[in-house]
């Protein structure tokens, strides 16, 4: 029942996370990567959010949304491979200070949620 919480969950969220990027790669801000920045908070809010319930309900949130949903969901490579573009653009002191700040921004949103729902 884990193994098909997961794949649900998974499959789920790579349909949303790529309906999102397709939807949010019409609106350019000078090819900054918009849509992974977007879903990496949302995905970052939410997690926060899952891990605080599964931690006070102990029920199978983690492996639906936390391990499967959210796992497919916010994808570390993509994030990496449009900074790495970003640093074809802009050069890599922006591309690197647009990095940090992202994950700066994604670490909070984590926090955020954690702290609202806990």
């Amino acid at each position: 029942m884990t193994y098909l919480l997961i794949g649900t969950g998974a499959f789920l969220g790579a349909i949303l996370r790529h309906l999102i990027s397709s939807y949010l790669l019409k609106i350019s801000f000078y090819g900054f990567p918009l849509g992974t920045l977007s879903i990496n908070i949302i995905g970052c809010y939410l997690i926060g959010i899952f891990i605080s319930i599964n931690i006070q309900n102990k029920d199978l949130v983690g492996p639906f949304f936390i391990i499967g949903f959210l796992g497919s969901f916010t994808t570390f490579s993509a994030f990496t491979k449009e900074v790495f573009l970003f640093t074809n653009i802009n050069g890599p002191i922006i591309a690197y200070l647009s990095a940090l700040l992202i994950t700066s921004i994604c670490l909070l949103s984590t926090f955020l949620g954690y702290k609202m729902f806990s």
